[in-house]
């Protein structure tokens, strides 16, 4: 029979590892170029682009007639990036900020933006066989995390004003900071491609969904450092905003192949998480920030069981 050890439940324990290279999505306007020729006027608005970087995934499994699964996500993603041109700043210090008439723009700006992922997920399970080939296992659980965003900013100007040389720096900090811990459920399954005592090679897929009630905080700094004909003075200011207190609700699938030999097991495929709302920053560019964060790529598991 094909897969034999599918035909009672089998206990044991399985220690993972799992080596993520993620991509996050999530556009979050920081800057406006303005063209002020009235001939050919326009506006530009720069956005947030992150690259692909690892992460990883580590946990354990009691495998039996219930199965019980715990297991803790780490990723961390960071971009940088420069402009120039007759620019606004798009978050609340840095408009506020803006050089005087009849400057009124900053000449440069830079941003340095950071999402840091930390997810644990407590799951359960229980093993239905639909034929010699097919297993599906309902899930349900528990889903923990934070997500914590920043973004850098800083702005320059050079000015000359009624004879007073001027110098204008603006430098920013606003965060979006998620916590949250609620209910997950969802579906994942097994096809089994090849099945031998030797070696099982299987076609393996999952949709999950989680509710997290959380609170989101979005502390706003802002400094400025202002130098008149030599002269330097620096002001700080805070913006104000109220904390966030609702549920954040995530959607996460995978698709994948799973190779087993004896103990050992690898499993290589696609994953992606979109996590609703999750930026709740205010910018005076496109008003409130309510962007879904979207999470995807490789996901590589290896998995040791005893």
């Amino acid at each position: 029979m094909c897969c034999l050890g599918w035909a009672a439940p089998v206990q044991g324990a399985e220690f993972f590892g799992e080596f993520l290279y993620w991509k996050a999505t999530e556009p979050v306007d920081w800057v406006l170029d303005t063209n002020r020729n009235p001939a050919s006027q326009y506006v530009n608005y720069e956005s947030t682009v992150y690259d692909f970087a690892p992460g990883f995934r580590l946990g354990m499994a009691l495998d039996g007639q219930w199965n019980t699964n715990l297991q803790w996500t780490h990723f961390h993603t960071q971009t940088e990036e420069t402009t120039s041109g007759h620019l606004t700043a798009a978050f609340l210090g840095g408009k506020e900020s803006q050089p005087p008439t009849p400057k009124l723009y900053f000449d440069t700006g830079q941003i340095e933006a950071s999402i840091d992922y930390d997810v644990i997920d407590l799951d359960w399970s229980s093993h239905v066989d639909l034929g010699h080939a097919l297993r599906i296992r309902p899930v349900i659980g528990l889903r923990g995390g934070m997500i914590r965003q920043s973004f850098n900013t800083s702005f320059q100007a050079d000015y000359v004003i009624g004879g007073t040389t001027s110098t204008r720096q603006v430098v920013e900090k606003a965060e979006s900071n998620f916590w949250g811990i609620g209910p997950k459920v969802g579906i994942d399954g097994e096809y089994a491609l090849v099945c031998s005592p030797q070696c099982e090679v299987s076609l393996t897929a999952g949709f999950f969904a989680s509710y997290l009630l959380g609170d989101w905080s979005v502390p706003d700094e802002t400094h400025i450092t202002q130098t008149d004909n030599g002269v330097t003075t620096t002001t700080s200011q805070t913006i104000q905003v109220d904390s966030r207190d609702f549920a954040s609700l995530a959607f996460q699938t995978m698709v994948g192949m799973n190779i087993r030999r004896g103990p050992w097991s690898g499993t290589i495929g696609y994953e992606l998480n979109d996590w609703l709302n999750q930026c709740q920053i205010f910018t005076d560019a496109t008003g409130p920030q309510n962007n879904d964060l979207l999470l995807q790529g490789l996901t590589a598991r290896v998995a040791f069981e005893f």
